[in-house]
């Protein structure tokens, strides 16, 4: 089990299938709307994607059998994003993400850098 952020779950329906192989990843229920988001923006802004439903439909797919774990934050997980966020001065949509891996003790799956870095300072790596 990893913790995913969005961009790891956006790359792997989107490009890299591979990603979302593993037994399954755990993430927040904000990471459903920055996905479909995501979707959304490379369909109509973006316009290198024709069918955004599809993807859609395969993200729910990867919930509702388990693939992807979409957790609702305790008042503590929220507490902890929230000091995370004041700490390093990042937003509490991505320090969300580095909580959980922390509550956890689990690996971080993300495409950004400096989110896997704020992980790395925490727990001491």
């Amino acid at each position: 089990m990893r913790v995913a952020d969005s961009s790891f779950i956006v790359e792997g329906l989107l490009k890299r299938k591979e990603l979302l192989e593993e037994d399954f990843l755990i993430t927040v229920d904000l990471a459903v709307y920055e996905v479909v988001n995501a979707i959304w923006k490379h369909q109509f802004l973006m316009k290198d994607l024709n069918d955004g439903p599809t993807y859609v439909s395969i993200l729910s797919g990867l919930i509702e059998s388990g693939r992807i774990r979409v957790i609702r934050p305790s008042p503590e997980l929220m507490q902890r994003g929230y000091s995370l966020a004041g700490e390093s001065r990042r937003s509490v949509y991505d320090t969300i993400f580095v909580a959980l891996a922390i509550e956890l003790a689990s690996e971080l799956a993300t495409f950004d850098k400096s989110q896997a870095a704020l992980l790395g300072r925490e727990v001491g790596d």
